[in-house]
């Protein structure tokens, strides 16, 4: 055999043995391939946090922008950036030539008005003794007619200077009122002078720093239509607040008193505590995304807290201790389309309950017996009253059809049982049933995928609580540490 033939049956008895591996090995592959490949998880307790991460700028929490009312030249300036001030501090000074001027020309205008005042009340003294000189002629003239020996045009003439007295009496009364409030006048128009040059000193309105000097000396401000802006104080910045932007999706689950956490670039190894203080109602829409701004106030002692600084910040919005958890993959595990475990899905209905509602509610009976103190009678009266319930919900979801509302129906039940133990307990008990149900996280309907120790998969409805980016609070009936959850499954290929 030649070469180029021993070459060829070389590459044939490869190729066969090529072809041979390639078959047995797709026999068992697809024997391998039958098998049903699942990924488990295993419910355990633990703690969860849930949280809503966001940012913010980091800023004082009372700034004040110090400007002047009036127009004029800064002539001195006492405080620069940085700089501590006190409330009622002079931190700059207008020229002040013009103001003290004016002050001068209405304490003259003043003076004239006070002068004014005392010959007006001359004027008056004056007009009331010629009253009475005419009073007391025409009082003479009088009997001397009665008796003919006055003539009538002398009696006339009597009784015109009489009343003539008077009105020259009534003018400088008049006259001295005027002059007293043309002194009243030139007293206001003093204490505006004043107030003016009062105004040439710029106080600092709080106790804090400057942030922002925005004038130097020598510089002019116009005060026309707005002050100008001279600094900017931030109150004592030992505490400031954040503006944080928290998007519509996870506003709902934040309240004020949330604890916060949050972290500036210039501190990246340390964290920072905080409070959410207001939520504000007005929102932010840009580029098609709403947004709420979110208050936080947070103490800083040691001032490393700077205006402008950006914090990187995560709200606490709910967290619970040593709880039952599953991990989130099982959760959105669904069964393939077509399996068997899809046809077990569709009869189980795809939403858990967790156990029925009346068992759930004599569960939770039984702790608050406990906890709020119930007495024997406020416990069998509840009973009754919750069977009750129960029952005409149940009569009600199934003489409803598939179309009753069972959202509204759970929601009127949610009232009724509120109003049942608002009847059987007392104010003080009330209160702590309030709280109790205010203090509970709400819980969800869920589906996890159960393996047992045979091997089979069934599904089992529980309620979730809350959750974190890992694990969920999980609870409901066969749900226990332990137990073995689905999270994937792989089906054999064709």
């Amino acid at each position: 055999m030649n070469k180029s033939k021993r070459n060829l049956a070389l590459v044939v008895a490869v190729a066969a043995i090529l072809a041979a591996l390639y078959f047995f090995g797709n026999v068992e592959n697809g024997n391998g391939s039958s098998v049903i490949h699942i990924e488990t998880a295993v419910i355990d307790r633990g703690d969860i946090t849930r949280s809503v991460a966001t940012s913010g700028a980091v800023r004082p929490l009372i700034t004040v922008e110090v400007g002047s009312q009036l127009s004029g030249q800064i002539a001195e300036i006492f405080a620069d950036f940085n700089t501590e001030v006190t409330r009622g501090q002079v931190i700059a000074l207008l020229d002040a030539q013009t103001f003290e001027t004016r002050v001068l020309q209405s304490q003259a205008d003043m003076k004239v008005a006070e002068s004014n005042i005392v010959v007006q009340q001359a004027g008056v003294t004056r007009a009331r003794a010629n009253l009475r000189r005419a009073q007391l002629e025409y009082e003479r003239a009088e009997p001397l007619r009665d008796k003919g020996t006055l003539s009538a045009s002398e009696y006339d003439t009597a009784l015109a200077n009489f009343e003539s007295a008077k009105a020259d009496l009534t003018m400088s009364q008049a006259q001295l009122q005027n002059a007293r409030s043309a002194l009243e006048q030139r007293k206001a128009s003093l204490e505006s002078a004043q107030i003016d040059l009062e105004r040439t000193k710029i106080r600092s309105p709080i106790d804090g720093v400057v942030i922002e000097r925005a004038v130097d000396q020598g510089q002019t401000v116009a005060a026309s239509l707005s002050s100008p802006i001279l600094f900017q104080i931030a109150q004592d910045l030992r505490e400031i607040q954040i503006e944080a932007n928290v998007d519509e999706a996870d506003i709902g689950n934040v309240r004020d008193g949330n604890e916060v956490t949050f972290s500036v670039d210039a501190y990246p190894d340390r964290e920072f505590k905080g409070v959410v203080d207001q939520v504000r109602l007005a929102p932010a829409e840009q580029n098609n995304v709403v947004t709420y701004t979110v208050i936080i106030t947070a103490d800083n002692p040691e001032l490393k807290l700077l205006p402008g600084m950006t914090a990187i910040v995560e709200i606490v919005t709910g967290s619970t201790e040593d709880v039952l958890r599953v991990a989130n993959e099982a959760l959105r595990f669904k069964p393939p389309a077509g399996s068997e475990l899809e046809s077990a899905q569709a009869e189980t209905g795809g939403s858990g309950q967790g156990g029925s509602g009346g068992g759930r509610m004599m569960q939770e009976l039984t702790r608050m017996t406990e906890e709020l103190g119930l007495t024997d009678a406020q416990v069998s009266a509840i009973e009754n009253d919750m069977q009750n319930l129960f029952g005409e919900m149940r009569a009600q979801m199934q003489g409803g059809g598939p179309g009753v509302d069972r959202e509204a129906l759970r929601a009127q039940m949610r009232q009724n049982v509120a109003g049942v133990f608002r009847e059987h307990l007392d104010s003080d008990q009330y209160k702590a049933y309030q709280a109790m149900q205010s203090a509970r996280q709400p819980m969800r309907s869920g589906q996890v995928w159960v393996q047992d120790e045979n091997g089979d998969i069934r599904p089992v409805n529980v309620r979730l609580g809350i959750g974190d980016d890992s694990y969920t609070q999980i609870a409901g009936r066969g749900i226990e540490e332990g137990v073995q959850v689905v999270t994937r499954m792989r089906m054999p290929r064709n």
